[in-house]
Order: structure tokens, then sequence, then C-alpha cells
């Protein structure tokens, strides 16, 4: 009869425990979604700012999402992505080259929006469309693109950007920095590593 007793407690016990845990994913839950919906609101107000309409925002979540889904990367503003070893920059609805909507001003070593000490590859050629700005060496950065863009590499001279096919085996290296290709095409171009 004890043991019966016992039995049925520990069975009560973990009824208990099981809705505690149900009780805390349940008020845990609308927190994380509560964070989630304020930096989406956040990033909505920022866009605004940026002189976008409803429409012109809605449009460029829709991109920045389907990065997000294709990536690793973190949604850090309206259209910027914070990836592993580098950023994601969209350009604005309406405009040709991505711009970092949380900087004040372009720092005076940049090249075409490539800040110095970063390789930077473009959606398009001329260096506009949507950009990677990759500082980490000996990683590689998946491209999406199937467009005919264009890169930078705005490093020391004794560093290379190494491009590479899908099977990631290098395929190309940049002369080193300073260097560009303003018509390169990313078909062929699976992943870049900036040095």
């Amino acid at each position: 009869m004890t043991k019966q007793g016992i039995l049925r407690s520990d069975g009560l016990g973990k009824l208990l425990a099981a809705l505690v845990v149900a009780l805390l994913v349940l008020m845990a839950a609308p927190g994380a979604a509560g964070a989630a919906d304020g930096a989406r609101a956040d990033f909505a107000a920022q866009a605004k700012s940026a002189g976008l309409n409803a429409a012109q925002a809605r449009s460029l979540q829709k991109r920045v999402d389907g990065y997000l889904a294709s990536t690793k990367g973190t949604q850090i503003g309206a259209n910027k992505i914070a990836l592993p070893g580098g950023e994601l920059l969209l350009a604005l609805p309406g405009e040709q080259k991505a711009r970092d909507l949380d900087a004040a001003a372009v720092p005076g070593d940049t090249v075409n929006g490539c800040r110095y000490s970063y390789v930077c590859a473009y959606m398009y050629e001329s260096f506009n469309g949507d950009r990677f700005d990759m500082f980490t060496c000996n990683h590689l950065f998946r491209i999406t693109w199937n467009t005919t863009g264009s890169w930078i590499n705005n490093q020391r001279a004794d560093l290379y950007a190494t491009f590479y096919s899908r099977d990631q085996v290098p395929r190309w290296t940049s002369e080193g920095g300073l260097s560009w290709d303003e018509s390169a095409d990313w078909r062929w171009v699976w992943y870049v590593s900036p040095c």
C-alpha cells in the first residue's frame, strides 16, 4: 500500500512538473513574440525615417526575410543583417546602392561604400544593389546571386579575396587590395572568402 501511495505521489509530482513547464513555456512565448514584434516595430520606424512608405517597408522586410531564410544571419536594422564574419546591407526600394541607415556618415576610407579592411560583394554591376561586407579571413560567405555583379577588395595589398565554386573549391583569387571588378559573373561563384 505504501509503495502504491509513493507511485501516486510520484505521478502527481510528474504531472505538476509538466504543468509548471507548460505554464512557463506559455508565459515565455508571448514575451519572445513581443520582443520580436518590438524589433519589427523598431525596423519599421527606421524604414519610415529613411523615407519609405508602408508598401516599400513591407517589400524591404520581405527581402530581408528571404535572406534570413538562406543565411545564418540576424536582422539588426531595417536593411541590415549581421552574419558570422560580416554583414549584409540591402539597397532600399527605389535606391541603387545599399547604405547603412545607422551610420551617421560614411568614413573617408571607403570605396563605393566598402570600408577599409573589407571585401565587398555587390549584387549588381558598378557596385549597385545589395552588398555583403566581409571581414573575417578563412570564412566562406555564401553568394546567392545569379547576376552580373561587382566586388571590391579594400584590404591591404597583401590580402587577396578568393572565389569558390559550388563544391567549395577555390577557382579564382583577386589581386591584393585595393582591387575591384565592376562587372563580375556571380553565376559560377558560390562562396567568397575575403582573405
